[in-house]
């Protein structure tokens, strides 16, 4: 799940909740706090996955894991 810091009131708030936020502390500004993006106004609606955390720290060493699902049962 995607959490943001409020720029002005510095809360962390959760993807669902930021619009109910926005009612309280309307001049709010949203940092990603996973990839360290800042969004403004309703931007932060369209942002809907980001880096993981092993992603950002390990940079060139991470490798990216894809499992292949080749049927329902799989899952």
């Amino acid at each position: 799940m995607v959490s943001f810091s409020c720029d002005s009131c510095a809360d962390i708030v959760r993807k669902p909740k930021t619009q109910q936020h926005l009612s309280r502390c309307p001049n709010a500004q949203f940092t990603c706090i996973d990839c360290n993006t800042t969004f403004h106004g309703n931007n932060f609606i369209r942002h809907t996955s980001c880096i993981s955390e092993a992603e950002k720290y390990q940079k060139s060493l991470y490798k990216v894991h894809k499992k292949v699902f080749k049927n329902i049962s799989e899952l």
